[in-house]
């Protein structure tokens, strides 16, 4: 995993940065006692930082503990967005720190280059790479959980896999966020405890982040709720989910279906025989955009399932996570969002009607969100806004009963380069 990008580090970054006095090398060990409150922040000292903001304390805790300075004498910048290159340097430090007493550095040109060669040879990051793009949150979670052993984050809060409701266990940086939120160094940034992972840090935040770590003390106790409201969820899923239209050879209209995104590089879900026999197909976002699927990316013909990608000029989608199938059970709530008769992201609540629904040799999640024709393709969602399955059929003498396959059998499948949908028509 490429953990750094290129940067040009302000002066004001720079001074936080300066050694501090090495301890004798017979007296090093390791330890939070290691990291020295100097004492030395004023409250007010910065106007743009008053006693009435929620990182108030923390940044003055940071600037404390040597980790942040102001942007000028009196002006600190809670809002500014921290680079990679800072959060590097940060987590270089606070290892060298925690494991020797001292961060001492020397300068180097460029700035960065003497805390890279650290933190790779330390484990912090896998490569170098370019210094300069503001980190995001599931970056930072990870530089900074690779700056501490292990031992130094013992669990504070139960959050259970797959409890925090934008971040799952087996995502990128998955068990770095997890680890931190039952350490008490994460909390989330509303009331359900969202990560928000592709969000830029800010000053702010990394404040907060690093007074927890250097301070057990000031880690805090977190209970995440086990579902969020359905209008929630339809908000923070709607850009994920699309219409599917297909066409024959002739560019005669076939069916209708609705597809999910998975990955923001435009990998999608749907059920494949949405577009079996067509010959070119295109995805509707709820804003209206159309786009073409640009081929299909692997196929389970046992489960009814295709992950195909989507066309565009370097877009980053907004996706789904998914959720563990086999965590569910009987009684669950469930949101199913798809395009039924082509109305695009109808939405609609259920529950798992049987978790492991056994016909014809195949295992289905049985659930009671009306669905109809159209609908094949949908993300069945969890409480989190989770996918847990993907709708396939119902019965027509039945009243909601409706079936759907486990997502887990989507995680199986081993996406490769995409292949035209033209060559499926002749299988």
């Amino acid at each position: 995993m490429t953990f750094i990008r290129k940067l040009i580090l302000p002066l004001v970054f720079a001074l936080a940065l300066t050694a501090m006095v090495p301890a004798d090398a017979s007296e090093e060990r390791s330890g939070f006692d290691n990291f020295i409150n100097s004492g030395d922040y004023t409250a007010g000292q910065f106007r743009d930082v008053t006693g009435n903001e929620w990182f108030a304390r923390y940044v003055g805790g940071a600037y404390n503990y040597g980790f942040f300075r102001g942007k000028s004498d009196d002006v600190f910048d809670p809002g500014g967005q921290l680079t990679l290159g800072e959060a590097v340097a940060l987590a270089s430090r606070i290892m060298s720190i925690y494991d020797t007493g001292s961060a001492v550095f020397t300068e180097s040109v460029p700035f960065y280059r003497v805390y890279a060669d650290y933190a790779l040879s330390h484990g912090i990051i896998d490569s170098h790479g370019d210094y300069g793009s503001a980190v995001t949150r599931a970056v930072f979670a990870e530089l900074m959980f690779r700056a501490l052993p292990a031992e130094a984050f013992p669990a504070i809060n139960s959050i259970p896999d797959y409890g925090i409701c934008d971040v799952t266990p087996d995502s990128a940086h998955g068990a770095a966020v997890y680890a931190l939120y039952r350490a008490g160094i994460l909390g989330g940034s509303d009331r359900f405890g969202t990560f928000f992972p592709n969000s830029n840090v800010t000053r702010a935040e990394a404040c907060a982040v690093t007074v927890r770590l250097a301070d057990p003390a000031a880690r805090a106790a977190t209970m995440l709720p086990d579902r969020i409201p359905a209008e929630v969820i339809y908000q923070r899923s709607t850009d994920a989910v699309f219409l599917i239209e297909t066409f024959s050879i002739n560019n005669t209209p076939i069916r209708t279906g609705t597809g999910f995104f998975i990955t923001d590089s435009g990998l999608a879900v749907t059920s494949l025989h949405v577009i079996e026999n067509a010959a070119r197909a295109t995805v509707t976002l709820a804003n209206g955009d159309v786009f073409t699927i640009r081929g299909v990316n692997a196929i389970s013909t046992e489960n009814n399932l295709v992950v195909f990608s989507v066309s565009s000029d370097d877009k980053a989608w907004s996706y789904l996570d998914l959720a563990d199938s086999d965590l569910i059970e009987e009684g669950n709530t469930v949101y199913a969002l798809g395009s039924p008769l082509a109305l695009i992201n109808t939405i609609t609540e259920g529950v798992v009607s049987n978790r492991k629904r056994e016909l014809d040799g195949q295992t289905f999640i049985q659930f009671s969100a009306p669905i109809s024709f159209g609908s094949g393709g949908s993300p069945v969602l969890n409480s989190l806004g989770q996918v847990i399955g993907v709708a396939s059929s119902s019965f027509s003498y039945g009243q909601n009963l409706n079936l759907a396959i486990p997502i887990n059998f989507i995680k199986e499948l081993d996406p490769g380069e995409s292949i035209p949908l033209k060559t499926l028509v002749s299988r």
